[in-house]
């Protein structure tokens, strides 16, 4: 029975004798344990040691998960030489457990661990384990400190909202395209912090990238050719399209604000007809563009046509999907020709998917319908896609993964990475400490990520003085936890 508990509490040292065990308040398990007494000598003369006592102490030990707290009581021997004119005193060790720590040595993996889900805020894992939210992030940066990844043959570069360092607002992601996994997070996009990053990586390693695939962002483009002498910008096809439909956006909310302005200018007039005031209503004009525009945007194979006519309350009608277009149509006749020319480039972006030849071959007969139709939005359109030109055809190349799949350049994998770090923010009410961040971004989203063999000193995972407006997740600041610590540090010094 006692080796059974001991194989459930993990404990792998020998001579470990297990006392008593109880329960306190209804949801705390102790379990008192103690080392079989063996003959000590002293260590500086020889002599036999003899004992003077012992003293109790309580650490945690979370190997529970039944909603129970598990706490191990460790009766600790202590023990004093016989020479009188030595006097070295020692106590018993335990290989679970430092010196002047409330948590078992297990304790600190499993908190570790728990930081792989960049779901989990810091609180909610202090919760788990009992204890305060600065001690599992002082716990993590002991064990935590990711390094770079090797560049691969294709890398994606991207910028994420985080207005963590000094001012930098946006830090720049870069994602091994191959397999899918960060290869760092920068604190900013900007030429001072990138420059000098990029050139500390060796050169033989910048030469194996071929492909630099990003958005129209014109730093991004630069990258190819001053950092990575043999690669080719790549410019993902979603961005493109993007950069369409932004344009076409601007223009219906200029509609939706001219629709809005008569309709109140009717009220106006109704108001004065009345000789009162009444109550303002918009036209179906406005309520339809207002609500459906977004079909406009959307890519027809997108849209869930609605063939059925289904009644609407607001417009008190019966609808189909393409009601809806041709409602729209009737309010602005210039959104059928917007939407018809960009579903011209969706089409050709599917059409020569993996043929970036035949791409580069009818790109042109896009760029020059552009030119010569009557709107500026596509003129406009025309000179960013040939300004853009060879960044757009490369988009069309076709890469074998790591994993044997072959899929088409794009950005659509750090878009996600993207959110997987605005969740890490929004979730934790932000961040004041940017390593922080980095290793655990890099930490959850890396398949084999390992920890530190030899954790950190404390002295480096402290900050120097107290600051109070430091938010939850700001590394770190003292607290009740790590007051032990702290002294055990102080007198090693």
């Amino acid at each position: 029975m006692i080796d059974d508990i001991i194989n459930f509490l993990d404990i792998k040292e020998s001579g470990i004798r297990i006392l008593d065990t109880r329960i306190e308040k209804g949801t705390t398990k102790v379990i008192a344990l103690d080392k079989r007494p063996i003959t000590h000598y002293c260590e500086h003369c020889g002599y036999r040691m003899y004992s003077k006592g012992i003293y109790k102490r309580r650490v945690n030990h979370p190997v529970l998960q039944d909603g129970f707290t598990l706490v191990l009581e460790i009766h600790q021997r202590r023990w004093k030489c016989s020479n009188k004119d030595c006097g070295i005193s020692e106590t018993d060790d335990f290989s679970f457990v430092e010196k002047h720590r409330r948590n078992t040595n297990i304790s600190d993996l499993l908190i570790v661990e728990a930081f792989k889900d960049s779901q989990m805020t810091a609180r909610a894992i202090a919760r788990r384990f009992n204890v305060s939210d600065s001690h599992v992030i002082r716990t993590f940066a002991r064990y935590v400190d990711m390094p770079r990844r090797q560049l691969s043959e294709a890398i994606s570069i991207d910028e994420v909202f985080l207005n963590i360092h000094h001012g930098y607002k946006y830090a720049l992601v870069i994602q091994d395209f191959l397999n899918g996994e960060p290869i760092d997070l920068l604190k900013s996009r900007r030429q001072e912090i990138t420059e000098p990053y990029f050139q500390s990586i060796p050169i033989k390693e910048r030469e194996r990238v071929k492909y630099v695939i990003s958005d129209m962002y014109r730093s991004y483009l630069r990258y190819a050719g001053v950092y990575f002498p043999n690669a080719v910008s790549v410019i993902d096809s979603f961005h493109v399209i993007q950069a369409i439909n932004f344009e076409i956006l601007k223009y219906i909310r200029t509609v939706i604000k001219r629709v809005d302005r008569k309709d109140h200018e009717e009220y106006e007039l109704r108001c004065e007809r009345f000789h009162r005031k009444i109550e303002f209503k918009h036209s179906t004009d406005y309520l339809v563009i207002k609500k459906y525009y977004k079909l406009i945007l959307k890519n027809a194979k997108d849209i869930k046509w609605q063939t059925t006519p289904k009644y609407d309350p607001r417009l008190k009608r019966l609808m189909t999907t393409q009601d809806y277009f041709e409602w729209m149509y009737k309010i602005e006749p210039k959104l059928r020709d917007l939407r018809a020319l960009k579903e011209d480039y969706i089409a050709f972006n599917e059409a020569y998917a993996g043929k970036p030849a035949l791409a580069r071959a009818n790109l042109p007969k896009i760029i020059e319908k552009y030119r010569r139709c009557p709107y500026r939005i596509f003129n406009e359109i025309a000179e960013l896609l040939q300004e853009n030109f060879d960044a757009i055809v490369m988009s069309f190349t076709i890469v074998e993964k790591y994993s044997k799949d072959k899929v088409r350049l794009s950005n659509g994998p750090i878009e996600s990475l993207n959110r997987i770090t605005k969740d890490m923010k929004r979730n934790s009410r932000g961040f004041r400490n940017f390593e922080y961040i980095r290793n655990r971004f890099l930490f959850s989203q890396r398949k084999n990520a390992q920890i530190l063999g030899a954790p950190k000193r404390l002295e480096d995972t402290y900050l120097k003085t107290y600051l109070p407006h430091l938010k939850e997740e700001d590394i770190y600041f003292y607290d009740e936890d790590m007051e032990d610590d702290w002294e055990a540090f102080k007198d090693e010094e």
